[in-house]
């Protein structure tokens, strides 16, 4: 090999490094802090903006492709009277809010974004043996939603010039690694990557043990404002943990925190709550 082959050859590990480099920086420093939720309290949330609700319409006419929308059917009203309690007890009952049931029997999920919707899937009705199962599952996703969690990746200024400094090494990277061959076209597609390697995409988001956490104890107290029992909750994830068989079916509602794991942190919670006030003694299941 000659110099001037090597020399290529060099340049071309060294962008693509750069790249890969830049990917990783990108996925620990580029999008803005959140301010944490105070303990014991239920975020107020305000109406959403008219791009945030047709964010949410678009989705749910794309998902409407792929399944039937279910109303009219008893299974459907059951979703509605237990979203009404929950948003009542919460206090945002008064805020626009559209959730859906899907027919899917093999889809055992509950998904918020923003814009104030929320899908439902059938499967879900099948897999909770009460309603107040199902009350904690949807108390679950709607306390994300109160907790500003599925608001969209807002990137900061910085990593907004970090991005497109990336994107242009990386596409000269593979231009000249490819000698030619290869070309990326377009601006944007690295945030792209990035809100998809990070689990950000508002259906398959991932949320952090911070925001799990959040997420638990909003909605513990969103539950202990009802009839339905907060216990349910940590008593359907110890149920899923028991049966390993579930784990594969229910992998879209477990997300990445293991069920017993969910389970230990929701009675941590109880009991901790309980030791001080009492606001989430523990009720019998009906």
């Amino acid at each position: 090999m000659n110099s001037s082959a090597i020399k290529n050859s060099q340049i071309r590990f060294g962008l693509v490094s750069f790249a890969a480099v830049s990917l990783l920086f990108a996925l620990n420093a580029c999008t803005v802090k959140r301010v944490p939720i105070e303990s014991g309290t239920i975020p107020k949330l305000a109406a959403p903006s008219p791009g945030a609700e047709s964010f949410g319409k678009q989705l749910f006419q794309k998902l409407r492709t792929d399944y039937d929308l279910v109303t009219g059917k008893p299974e459907h009203a059951k979703v509605v009277e237990v979203f009404n309690q929950l948003t009542k007890a919460a206090e945002v009952d008064h805020l626009p809010w559209h959730i859906y049931l899907l027919n899917g029997s093999e889809i055992v999920d509950i998904r918020a974004v923003h814009g104030n919707y929320i899908f439902v899937w059938t499967g879900v009705l099948e897999a909770v043996e009460n309603d107040d199962e199902f009350a904690g599952l949807l108390a679950y996703e709607l306390s994300h939603t109160l907790a500003h969690h599925t608001d969209p990746v807002e990137f900061t200024l910085a990593s907004d010039v970090f991005f497109n400094v990336a994107e242009l090494a990386t596409t000269f990277g593979l231009l000249v690694a490819s000698q030619g061959m290869v070309a990326i076209s377009g601006s944007g597609w690295m945030k792209w990557a990035y809100v998809e390697v990070a689990d950000l995409d508002p259906l398959d988001r991932q949320y952090s043990d911070e925001l799990e956490y959040e997420a638990a104890e909003v909605a513990l107290l969103i539950i202990s404002r009802t009839q339905y029992s907060p216990q349910a909750l940590p008593n359907f994830w110890k149920r899923v943990a028991a049966d390993e068989s579930l784990n594969d079916k229910y992998e879209r509602l477990i997300r990445s925190r293991p069920p017993r794991e969910r389970a230990a942190m929701m009675e941590q919670l109880i009991l901790k709550s309980s030791e001080g006030n009492n606001r989430l003694a523990k009720k019998p299941i009906q």
